[in-house]
Parts: C-alpha cells; structure tokens; sequence
C-alpha cells in the first residue's frame, strides 16, 4: 500500500474526512487515479457523503467510459438513499439521467432540486445558487434542441432575476429557432454590445438570413468564420455559418464568391465521413448548387485550377524515364 493511502487510512481513523479527501483529489490532480479512487472507496467504508459525489462525479466527468455509461449514477443514488433531498445530488442525478438521453427525467430531478431551495439543510449548503440552477435547465432544454419550452424557461428567468448578457443571447436563439425572426434581433444585438460571442453572430446572422437581409447576414457570418478555430466538436454550428455565407453570396449574384464557401464546406464535410441526416442534407444541397453554377460556365473555380495536370507529351516523358531507371536497377541487381 502507497505512503498517501497510508496517511489517507491515518486522516480517516482520526475523524479528519475532508483532509482524506483533500489528499484524493490531490493524487487526482497528479493522474495518479488508482490511489484517489482507493481513498474515495476508504471514504466511502466510512460512511463519508461527499466522497460518494466525488466518485460519481468522477464517472460522470473524467473517465473515458463513464463507467460503460453509468456516468455516475449509481453513487448519486447511494448518496439520495441518504439524503433524499440534496440539491447537489439531485443536481447530478439530473446530468446523469441527460447524458443516458433520459431528457424528461432529468429535468424532473431539476425541478425537484430547484423546489427544495427553499428548506435545503445547511449542512449541506448547494454548490450553485437557484437563479445558476434555473440557467442550466435552460442549457439543458436548448441542448435538447426544445426550443419552446427553453423560452418558456427564459421568460420565467427573466421575471424573477432580471435580463443579462446570457439571458439576452439565449432569448435571442430562441426566439429565431421558434421562427421569430424580427423579434430576435433587439436580444442578439444587446447580448453582443455586452460581448461578442460566436454563437450570438451565427443567431444574429440566421436571423437575418431569414429575413432576406443577406449583406448584413453575411457580415454576421463572416465574424464567425474569423474566429471559427476556436470552435471544438460543434460541426453543425461551423458548417451553418459557412455554407450559408455561400448562400448570401448567392442571392446577392456573387457566385465567385460563393464557390468559395461553398468548396470549403464540401470539403470540410468530406474530412468527416458519414454524415448526420441534417448535415448529409446540407452537403448535398452544397454540391448541387455548386455544380449548378459551374454549369453556367460564368464562374472560374479556382481551387480547381490549382491542382496542376501534366500535358500528355509530358506525361510520354516521364513514362519513359521510369522505364529507363527499372531496367538500370533491374541491370545491377535491383527487382
């Protein structure tokens, strides 16, 4: 058994959990996963509530197979036996639930957790206020993409705790998910004088796509292809911004430029494989609308003329050349 396990097991038997715990997380922060889950587990024999969160919260976040996808729950639900009304297991029930695809139940736990703020034991005091609460079951809805109901959510934020930057922009998306484009834009651009967000430019910018204001929805468009590096894992938002700047270039009768975009969404899609059914849809309406300008013979494609064919005199050459070094190679040896 390791010196910290060791002095994990001496904390224990001295009543001091915390500093036990202190300890596991920091063989946590050294990759040393084995003793911090050993220790957890000590804890745990002990009868130690928040190491129980810890493991779960483990599963749930850092392990590569979230346990063969339990992410967690089975020690939330160790610890709601105990403490049927925590805030904070209640809350990673929740996410627990939300990662098995399980939305209605994890939002009941949500709404659960959010009603028991009001006689939550100060033992146990929530790691996250009511209104941080209220904001991440919106988070959950739009993630869910049930766009209705997250503006529903919205409205009730805004009438206990007052607008701000995230409200505004999440307003703003709802709004034109839910087809109200007009009503959108005063949200999105309040949210973005406060602070320019990618995903703020591309609802912006959808907003005013539909609209048939493709100039300055291209603009909006633009803004989020200069920062597009910084997106990790969101094909779909890049993909949206890209392939409908192509699509303003269109109906503003730039198709040169819309080539341009459009050659790089096919592109980019390609590096991806299979595709989802949305985005499948998306690349093959690229394609269409690409070869559709090219038949018009009007537009160069120049990324095309940049891949350099040999001439067929040349071509002869070099045929003959590797033809002269095979029977060199073959004359001394080689092959």
């Amino acid at each position: 058994m390791s010196d910290v396990i060791e002095q994990a097991k001496q904390y224990i038997s001295e009543g001091n959990y915390s500093e036990a715990l202190r300890v596991a997380r920091k063989r946590h922060g050294k990759d040393d996963v084995e003793s911090y889950i050993s220790i957890l587990d000590l804890l745990i024999d002990a009868e130690h509530l928040p190491a129980l969160e810890e493991k779960g919260m483990y599963y749930q976040y850092y392990d590569e197979t979230h346990d063969n996808g339990d992410y967690g729950e089975k020690y939330f639900d160790r610890y709601l036996e105990k403490q049927p009304n925590s805030i904070n297991a209640l809350c990673d029930k929740a996410m627990s639930r939300f990662n098995k695809g399980k939305i209605d139940e994890a939002l009941k736990y949500m709404d659960k957790a959010y009603k028991n703020y009001a006689s939550y034991s100060k033992i146990e005091e929530p790691r996250i206020s009511k209104k941080e609460l209220l904001m991440a079951k919106i988070e959950l809805l739009m993630q869910a993409k049930r766009y209705d109901d997250a503006l529903r959510y919205i409205n009730n934020y805004e009438n206990q705790f007052g607008s701000d930057q995230k409200s505004d922009l999440y307003k703003g998306q709802m709004l034109q998910k839910n087809g109200k484009n007009e009503e959108a834009l005063p949200y999105l651009e309040k949210s973005l004088q406060e602070e320019d967000t990618l995903v703020g430019y591309n609802a912006k910018g959808d907003a005013l796509y539909e609209l048939g204001r493709y100039k300055e929805a291209l603009k909006d468009y633009k803004q989020c292809i200069n920062y597009e590096g910084k997106i990790e894992d969101n094909l779909e938002l890049v993909t949206n911004f890209n392939y409908k700047a192509a699509f303003c270039c269109v109906n503003l009768g730039d198709e040169g430029e819309a080539v341009k975009y459009l050659n790089k969404t096919i592109n980019m899609l390609n590096e991806h494989g299979r595709l989802p059914k949305d985005i499948e849809a998306i690349y093959q309406k690229c394609s269409f609308e690409k070869e559709r300008i090219m038949k018009k013979g009007e537009v160069e494609d120049k990324e095309f003329r940049r891949t350099r064919f040999f001439s067929a005199r040349t071509s002869i050459i070099i045929l003959i050349i590797i033809i002269i070094l095979y029977f060199i190679l073959k004359m001394n040896g080689y092959g």
